[in-house]
């Protein structure tokens, strides 16, 4: 192995794998991927025909190597994981999410009252529940304890099926945001640069067409 390749591959600071325990370090990333996440953006580029389609680019500097693709992509497949852990696709989740709501009604007082009302409510919060991540829920019932979820509410309450369906798909929206960025970074292309030279040439030729358009 190379010096060069040896420098490169000890820069590379690993992506630790997602801690469903911790929610809200879930999109926690090294700088070497935040750095790139944070640049990369949507330019339009001309492919090898030619035709001009609008793609994420970085700058060349910056494309990933093969070592940091493997880890993007493995990151990518475990947020992926981390996204389908809802009482829809895995029983287990579904008992996570029961015992949150459970130990929620409680420990929070309802604006109802009454076994019919509170059976039928327990059926609700699953139904407004049932494809949002277990730790996801988890991590609204710990926010809204801690009364972190905003002034509109009123925490002494339980948190209707719906809201508390809103402030769980906060979590996952940010992971899914997450995963969003490193599948950009992961497909990015080198940015077109263009020399000075080259870009005054452009400002001329697109100045001389507007004057034969306006003239």
């Amino acid at each position: 192995m190379g010096p060069e390749m040896g420098t490169e591959l000890a820069t590379i600071e690993p992506i630790q794998s997602p801690d469903v325990r911790r929610p809200a370090k879930l999109s926690t990333l090294p700088p070497w991927v935040e750095q790139r996440c944070a640049i990369c953006r949507k330019e339009s580029q001309p492919d090898q025909a030619g035709k001009h389609r609008q793609v994420p680019v970085l700058p060349k500097s910056l494309i990933l190597g093969k070592e940091q693709k493997m880890l993007v992509e493995r990151h990518i497949q475990e947020l992926t994981a981390v996204l389908a852990m809802t009482p829809c696709e895995d029983e287990r989740h579904g008992e996570l999410t029961m015992t949150t709501v459970t130990k929620m009604t409680l420990v929070l007082p309802s604006r109802e009252s009454g076994d019919l009302a509170g059976e039928a409510r327990g059926e609700a919060y699953m139904a407004a529940l049932e494809d949002v991540p277990s730790w996801a829920v988890q991590e609204a019932m710990r926010r809204w304890y801690r009364a972190e979820c905003g002034e509109k509410h009123d925490y002494k309450w339980q948190p209707a099926p719906a809201t508390l369906r809103e402030l769980a798909m906060i979590e996952v929206y940010r992971v899914m945001g997450t995963r969003r960025k490193l599948n950009d970074i992961l497909a990015a292309e080198p940015l077109i640069e263009f020399t000075p030279e080259q870009e005054a040439s452009m400002r001329e030729r697109l100045a001389s067409y507007l004057m034969m358009r306006h003239g």
